[in-house]
């Protein structure tokens, strides 16, 4: 009943309309910055609580160069863009600009988004309940929407819902496209993160080196299957250190 109203809220509430802004920032850096996403590097802080320090900045984690360098071949294309975790929406916003002909999907656990836009979807769908996924997974199949060229996995940034969200979501990329993870290190680091990670479980540092060099590893969520098809059809993983201490960023691109 409380996830009905807050529903009914978030569809009468005036929303930002994206399809009327016009911006002359050029990189996505700029872009992170300018909406206040913490992918960028200098913004305030979103979500801290309010207080004397609210106008306060401070450092993001510094992945514009690194979105910048893999998926700058898709500026202008006409291309499928889904965001796992998009909270208020700003990192959607900075997308939206620096992909001219992108249609982004976005999908979040909260009703919190603030835009609107013909070319943006939002999708309340927390990823740890499989019925949502279903009914998401549903739309798509409805809408013909088979392929993303990119998705980003910027949800919970617990250890099970990194390695569910990318058995579940990763056969959806498109030849060529890119499935990203943002903050994989969060559980061991980040103090405000639960370390959910099973006892004798794999890294996801080595789960990534062990899918680059096509070798089986034991893992209680991916298993052998999902390994073989993953050594099958990845072209390279490539990861990134941001400005934090526990800023991590992994790029996966499918051949």
């Amino acid at each position: 009943m409380v996830n009905y109203y807050k529903k009914i809220i978030y569809k009468i509430k005036n929303k930002i309309n994206l399809d009327t802004q016009t911006l002359n920032l050029k990189s996505l850096n700029d872009l992170f910055n300018y909406f206040g996403t913490d992918k960028g590097t200098e913004v305030i802080d979103p979500y801290q609580k309010k207080s004397i320090n609210l106008d306060q900045k401070f450092i993001g984690h510094g992945y514009g160069e690194f979105y910048e360098k893999y998926l700058n071949i898709f500026k202008d294309k006409k291309i499928n863009i889904l965001e796992i975790g998009t909270w208020k929406g700003a990192s959607v916003a900075s997308f939206y600009h620096y992909f001219k002909k992108a249609i982004i999907f976005c999908i979040d656990k909260n009703y919190k988004f603030q835009f609107k836009s013909n070319r943006v979807k939002f999708f309340n769908c927390d990823t740890e309940k499989l019925n949502e996924v279903y009914d998401f997974n549903n739309y798509l199949e409805e809408n013909k929407i088979n392929y993303f060229d990119v998705i980003i996995d910027d949800g919970s940034h617990n250890y099970q819902d990194i390695l569910n969200n990318f058995q579940r979501f990763f056969k959806k990329i498109k030849s060529g496209g890119y499935y990203i993870i943002e903050d994989f290190r969060h559980h061991k680091i980040h103090p405000n993160y639960v370390n959910d990670t099973p006892s004798n479980s794999i890294d996801i540092d080595e789960i990534l080196i062990n899918l680059n060099k096509k070798e089986l590893f034991k893992s209680t969520i991916l298993d052998y299957k999902f390994q073989n098809y993953c050594f099958d059809v990845i072209s390279n993983i490539k990861t990134h250190k941001g400005i934090q201490e526990f800023s991590f960023i992994a790029f996966i691109q499918k051949k």
